[in-house]
């Protein structure tokens, strides 16, 4: 069987995708184009009614008897897909999906299987399903239910796996990955210390932490985080300045102590990178929160904010508040967008001029190839570099999206 995988959503998605597109490989099933397929998947994502329309556009257009719709939506949301027409609807995607997928379309002309290339030298391994987690306005547990750790052998035997077949970027990932463990009696921190050990020349980016998650292993994690296998890289979620819409969100945390566990990460890794996420109009947003949230973001100095207008999901406990008009929520998140470029765009200017060790992960347009620095700042290199190198560059330019660097020799 020829397959062709589109995801939708977060990374924890996408690692759901290479897992099973891996777990097909090795069963003989061949990737290939969008046109040759035999079986078309499609990994759809629910968090907005925004992804939720593209993903439906997109499903419209790709129905038909080589469809097979799984991920969020379908799970959390099944009836906003009983107009596809497609082949099969599945949950949230495992390596299990991957017999069910193949049994299908009984193919017995698939090969042998046995070792193949990754197709990219990033890589995801998501560590744990699911969240503890009571946000108001969030459908993921819906989707994925309560918190569900791996053993921690089992990430190690996945990262040594993708190591060994030349993944220069491991990606670590979950819907909480500061939660990890706590299931379980271990912590992300633990799990990190034996990452580190793993044999290969790759990098360690950790994904996105709830910082409610994060606080309660905040040591751990800065010792962690000192290996030089981790970048230098901290995705937190603040979603809002303003302790009063935290608290409405669910949220077990306040402004003042999201502040102070990204200083304790800044005062011991002065270059880390910070992301956040912000959401714009949540009911009941006076405008004087969103300036306590404008007011945070000055103070945070994030390298890039992550900035939605609130939807209502149905089935959670936000669409039975008021929503506000959607005009307010346009100028907010506008003038939220021009707050964080005007931060980016000073950050990254402090590159220029300097020399950047960096890590080749893909190639880009026009002869160039793509790059993280140690604190995971895009690096767009000129010059001679290959895929997965590690090479010296020189800053000439920057913009609030990454920095342009040429490879030193």
């Amino acid at each position: 069987m020829k397959f062709y995988i589109e995801t939708f959503g977060c990374t924890a998605n996408l690692g759901n995708s290479q897992d099973l597109a891996r777990a097909l490989q090795e069963m003989g099933h061949i990737p290939t184009s969008l046109h040759e397929a035999d079986a078309v998947i499609v990994n759809t994502c629910a968090v907005t009614e925004k992804t939720q329309r593209k993903v439906l556009r997109r499903l419209s257009l790709l129905q038909g008897e080589r469809l097979i719709v799984a991920g969020c939506l379908s799970a959390s949301m099944p009836e906003s897909i009983t107009g596809i027409s497609c082949r099969e609807r599945l949950g949230l995607l495992n390596r299990s999906s991957a017999a069910g997928i193949s049994d299908l379309f009984n193919d017995n002309n698939v090969l042998p299987h046995g070792p193949f290339p990754l197709d990219d030298l990033c890589a995801v391994v998501n560590v744990a399903e699911g969240c503890n987690g009571s946000c108001s306005y969030c459908i993921v547990a819906k989707a994925r239910g309560r918190l569900k750790s791996r053993r921690a052998e089992d990430v190690v035997a996945e990262v040594e796996k993708l190591a060994a077949l030349g993944a220069a970027e491991v990606q670590i990932s979950a819907q909480d990955t500061a939660a990890y463990g706590s299931d379980i009696g271990t912590n992300l921190g633990q799990l990190l210390d034996r990452l580190v050990e793993v044999p290969g020349d790759f990098m360690l980016r950790v994904g996105m932490m709830n910082p409610n998650s994060a606080l309660l292993i905040k040591d751990q994690l800065q010792r962690a985080y000192h290996s030089p296998k981790i970048y230098r890289f901290l995705h937190i979620p603040v979603q809002s300045g303003s302790d009063g819409i935290l608290r409405s969100m669910g949220r077990r945390y306040s402004a003042a102590s999201f502040l102070n566990l990204v200083s304790a990460f800044r005062s011991a890794h002065p270059m880390i990178t910070i992301i956040t996420d912000v959401i714009v109009g949540y009911p009941g947003e006076t405008e004087e929160d969103f300036i306590e949230t404008l007011d945070l973001i000055k103070l945070l100095q994030p390298d890039k904010v992550n900035i939605t207008r609130f939807s209502a999901r149905q089935g959670t406990p936000a669409a039975r508040l008021y929503d506000m008009p959607d005009r307010i929520k346009k100028d907010r998140s506008r003038e939220m967008t021009g707050l964080w470029l005007q931060i980016a765009k000073e950050r990254n200017r402090r590159y220029v001029g300097r020399s950047l060790q960096v890590l080749v992960t893909e190639r880009g347009r026009e002869g160039t190839m793509k790059a993280r620095a140690k604190n995971y700042l895009g690096v767009l290199v000129t010059g001679k570099a290959l895929p997965g190198a590690q090479v010296t560059v020189e800053v000439i330019d920057s913009n609030p999206f990454y920095v342009l660097g040429r490879a030193v020799h």
